[in-house]
């Protein structure tokens, strides 16, 4: 019973994982797809911190610094945010490792469906 509910947990969170890991792939890939203008015209806010307290946040400049990077600008990346480079490469990183995991476990992750077909995942 444990050991089930045990390798119930893990699909879950592999699952979980992955579908994560999709949207860092997504984050990475759209400045190679999107044009930086079109960008900042229909998908990101006005940041609420810097507006309320005229300071910048922790991300603020992060889009821009991510696109620097994906042109190979890492000197402008880190003028714009010092934390630009580190998120984007751990970002890089993740999305390498996820591959690799998933091509490992192709077998794991097609069995994924199967509980969830018969309704016993976390019931």
């Amino acid at each position: 019973m444990w050991q089930s509910r045990r390798s119930e947990l893990t699909l879950v969170g592999l699952f979980v994982w992955y579908i994560l890991s999709v949207g860092v792939f997504i984050t990475l890939l759209l400045p190679f797809v999107v044009p930086q203008h079109q960008l900042a015209q229909f998908f990101i806010p006005e940041c609420t911190w810097q507006s309320q307290f005229h300071k910048p946040c922790a991300f603020c400049g992060m889009s821009t610094a991510f696109y620097a990077i994906s042109r190979g600008d890492f000197a402008q990346a880190y003028h714009l945010n010092p934390l630009s480079l580190y998120i984007y490469f751990t970002f890089l990183l993740n999305t390498f490792y996820a591959a690799i995991t998933l091509k490992r476990n192709i077998r794991l992750v097609k069995n994924i469906a199967a509980p969830l077909h018969q309704g016993s995942v976390l019931s």
